[in-house]
This record gives structure tokens, C-alpha cells and sequence, in this order.
């Protein structure tokens, strides 16, 4: 049987059912979270239940085209409230069907057992997220401590005017940005080797942006969680004046969603 809990009774077709995730059936949406602005009101989380599972839900306009940031921050946000209390498989950003019989006929029902599987193994874990910069003076001096190559290249443009050390100069540039590349592969390793042992699983991401050092998911046991913070701040101690770190989390698993023959619609 299913149930809906939702402060619109009436639907039609100007509106559609915004998904955010999956959830144990049964459970409380914490309080004071702002879904998707769906163009007319502020609107109202709501559940959509079908057996054992729930899926979080809230009306949004079925014309109004998503994709803002206020969307996105909006989606995370209330995935990671959920996080902190309860299990949560975040859906993919913009997951909308036509309404809440389509929410629990078309994505909760034919997928019960897969969601009851996946909400069962990430009980009790939460993921962080591990992201740097580098200090870019400090980066390039140990690049050019590094390679005295380098340091002969730089000599040799020195004074010399732009035209004339063109090709110097891009030979430069591209031993410079072979070098970082390296750097961030040193550095994702020493992140993976100083706290691997406080995660259950870890994933090497893209660092991103010309400072960019360090991009890692791990997913990290509640019991786990106060032994992988400060293994984290040791390490951004360990790394002052190199590498600004920074700590997200805790968020809900979007880098983690169980893989055992997950359909479509359960992918983050």
C-alpha cells in the first residue's frame, strides 16, 4: 500500500514530483530544510512511502527548467541532513516524474529489494569529502628544488624579451605543469596512505583548478568518524604553508551508492 505525506493533496499537470532520495520507510525529515523553490510558494519536503522504503520528496513547477545553483545547494542540502540521522541514496541532481503515484509505481516498487540492500550497507556510514590547494609560491619553489632543469630553463628566459624566448617559454610552462600533475598524484597517495585506514572505501578525484592539489572521497564508519578527523588535521598540520586543506562533510554517500545491479533511477 502506498502512502503520501504532502501539503498538496491536488495535482495536475503545471506540477511534477521532485526526488532527492531514498530512505528507510518509517523515518522523520529533520526539521527547517528548504527544498527546490518550485516558482509559486516556498513549498514543503514531503515521503512517499511504498513497503519498506520512502522516497523524499517535494512539488516543483514541471515548466521551470532546473539547474541553478540555488537548485543544486538546495538538493545537497537537504540530502545532508538527512545523512547526519539516517541512511540516505541520494538520487541524481533534477530527478523528476509526474507525480507521487508515478514516485512510488515507477522508481520504489519494481526496486525494493536493490534499495533495501543498498540502505542496509551504508547503515551507519557517512562520507567526507577532502579537498586542496596549493600555496602556489610555495608549490614552485619545490618544483624548481626539485628539477634543476627547470631551474635552468627559468635562468635562461630570464630578462629575455617574450618574443625572443617564445618556444623556451612553452617548454617552460610545460615542464612546469608535467611537474605539478606529479605533485598531485604524490600527494592524492600520501592522503590515501595517511587515512585509508579510517575509511571502509576512498575514491581519487579530479583536483581541479590551477591550484589545485587534492580531491578525495572517503566513506567513513560513525564509530570511525573522531580517529579520521583528526588523522585529517594532522595531516593539514604535517602540510601548513603547502597545502590548504579542507574537510566536507559529513555529507550523504553520493560517491559510494552500492553496486549491485543498480537500475537507472537509483544512481546518484
Amino acid at each position: 500500500m502506498t502512502s503520501t505525506e504532502n501539503t498538496t493533496q491536488a495535482r495536475d499537470t503545471t506540477r511534477g514530483s521532485y526526488i532527492y532520495g531514498i530512505v528507510p520507510a518509517g523515518i522523520r525529515i529533520p526539521d527547517g530544510l528548504d527544498p527546490i523553490p518550485h516558482g509559486d510558494d516556498a513549498g514543503q519536503l514531503g515521503l512517499v512511502t511504498e513497503g519498506n522504503l520512502a522516497a523524499v520528496v517535494s512539488d516543483v513547477a514541471a515548466d521551470r527548467p532546473l539547474g541553478t545553483r540555488r537548485d543544486l545547494m538546495a538538493h545537497e542540502a537537504v540530502l545532508n541532513a538527512i545523512a547526519q540521522e539516517i541512511p540516505v541514496l541520494p538520487m541524481r541532481f533534477g530527478a523528476v516524474v509526474t507525480d507521487d503515484d508515478a514516485v512510488a509505481e515507477e522508481l520504489l516498487a519494481p526496486h525494493q529489494d536493490y534499495f533495501v540492500r543498498a540502505l542496509e550497507q551504508l547503515k551507519g556510514h557517512l562520507e567526507f569529502r577532502l579537498r586542496g590547494d596549493y600555496d602556489q609560491d610555495a608549490v614552485l619553489s619545490r618544483i624548481v628544488e626539485a628539477d634543476p632543469r627547470i631551474q635552468q630553463m627559468r635562468e635562461k628566459i630570464a630578462g629575455v624579451d617574450e618574443d625572443a624566448s617564445y618556444y623556451d617559454r612553452i617548454r617552460l610552462g610545460e615542464a612546469i605543469s608535467n611537474a605539478m600533475d606529479q605533485f598531485r598524484a604524490d600527494d592524492a597517495q600520501a592522503c590515501v596512505d595517511a587515512l585509508s585506514k579510517f575509511a571502509v572505501a576512498t575514491e581519487v578525484k579530479e583536483a581541479g583548478g590551477e591550484n589545485g592539489a587534492v580531491h578525495l572521497a572517503f566513506l567513513v564508519r560513525t564509530d570511525n568518524r573522531s580517529d579520521f578527523e583528526r588523522a585529517v588535521d594532522d595531516l593539514g598540520d604535517e602540510w601548513s604553508g603547502r597545502v590548504e586543506l579542507r574537510l566536507i562533510g559529513p555529507t550523504a554517500a553520493f560517491d559510494f551508492l552500492p553496486e549491485f545491479d543498480a537500475p537507472d533511477e537509483a544512481k546518484a
